[in-house]
């Protein structure tokens, strides 16, 4: 008897990045491909973005429109939750054909006849395994009695792992050895950061984890929380405290435990406090020769609380002449706080790289920064 699945072998680890360059891999060789990680370390992200990478290839337009499934000039990643799913739902309905005179099956309208995308199993060992034993013969042989998955669209699967606290089922050997399999890596400080910065993450948020690296992930499964940090909660809380002041300390910690957790909730908090021992911003900004800085082997806390401070006063002030006093100072810091000061400013101008380069005690900080985004 199959039943909930046993711990899953070691499959090959990848990065993101990895990640999507086997997704393109797979979608050249129509074959399919399983992906196996850590709940909301961002494989149905990946996946996505791999999509929009190829469909730029293909001089197509990305979509996760389901009404656009047969439309040649668009790219469809379309999303199938098979838990949701009986078995009969995948074969369709069966209707008489006057002509043929037999039943013939009638496939569902996710699945598309023609054109080009991804159809993404997403927590596919969540489905039971009468489900998942229907996927069989799409799986290998792309199709499905008669329906036939067409040549420009890739199959592929997402799912957790026992230890992740998932409630999977184990799945076959067959349906196993139907897909490649690779499992992925949670995503280093630096590597969230890159993507954070590109995706508008609250600059508070990014300053925090790069001060407190262990937050970005702290999911235990031998706790029994209902809220912890990953990349994907860690975003969901960015869009929930965009509009929040800092001085809303209670405001922000009240949310981020509903997101992260309490403890880490409380650390994000007094992270946010420490601006408070900070000089005010006027002062940074007129002496930016002789101002007073804080200690950078003794009180890290305060770098990271004055380069989020100088990222949000420059929200509110994307000038050049505040631009230019701003890196008056940080050309006193370490260059690792200072480009990545620079780092979140981009978060709120997407211009300051080239305002940068037109400021000539910047310039080895410009190349820094470009680097970067390299």
């Amino acid at each position: 008897m199959v039943g909930r699945a046993e711990a899953v072998a070691a499959a090959v680890e990848v990065s993101h990045n990895e990640l999507k360059a086997l997704v393109k891999l797979y979608f050249k060789a129509k074959r399919a491909l399983f992906c196996w990680g850590a709940t909301g370390i961002g494989k149905s992200q990946t996946v996505k973005q791999a999509g929009m990478e190829i469909a730029e290839e293909l001089k197509l337009e990305y979509t996760e429109d389901i009404s656009r499934i047969n439309d040649e000039k668009a790219f469809v990643v379309v999303d199938i939750r098979l838990a949701q799913c009986d078995p009969s739902d995948l074969r369709g309905i069966p209707i008489y054909d006057k002509e043929k005179m037999a039943t013939v099956w009638l496939p569902p309208e996710m699945f598309p006849r023609k054109g080009y995308g991804i159809i993404f199993f997403d927590e596919l060992n969540l489905s039971p395994p009468l489900v998942q034993a229907s996927a069989y013969q799409m799986i290998l042989d792309r199709r499905l009695g008669t329906y036939v998955v067409p040549d420009g669209f890739l199959l592929i699967a997402a799912g957790n792992r026992l230890e992740d606290r998932a409630s999977v089922f184990e799945m076959s050997a067959p349906l196993k050895n139907r897909f490649g399999h690779c499992q992925l890596r949670e995503p280093s400080v630096e590597a969230w950061t890159r993507w954070a910065v590109d995706h508008d993450i609250d600059m508070r948020l990014i300053g925090f984890l790069n001060f407190r690296r262990t937050a970005l992930y702290t999911f235990d499964a031998k706790l029994k929380e209902n809220a912890f940090a990953t990349p994907r909660s860690w975003e969901h809380l960015s869009n929930l405290i965009k509009d929040a002041e800092s001085d809303n300390i209670a405001l922000i910690q009240q949310i981020a435990s509903t997101q992260v957790g309490v403890g880490t909730a409380g650390e994000l908090a007094t992270f946010i406090r420490v601006k408070d021992k900070l000089h005010p911003m006027k002062y940074y900004l007129d002496n930016p020769d002789d101002c007073e800085l804080p200690d950078e082997n003794t009180q890290p806390d305060l770098i990271w609380a004055l380069i989020t401070s100088f990222a949000e006063y420059y929200k509110a002030h994307t000038d050049t002449p505040t631009l230019t006093k701003i890196i008056g100072v940080l050309r006193r810091m370490n260059e690792e706080y200072a480009v990545f000061t620079l780092k979140l400013m981009v978060t709120v101008d997407r211009q300051l790289t080239q305002k940068i380069i037109k400021i000539p005690q910047a310039s080895k900080l410009a190349r820094k920064l470009i680097d970067f985004f390299e």
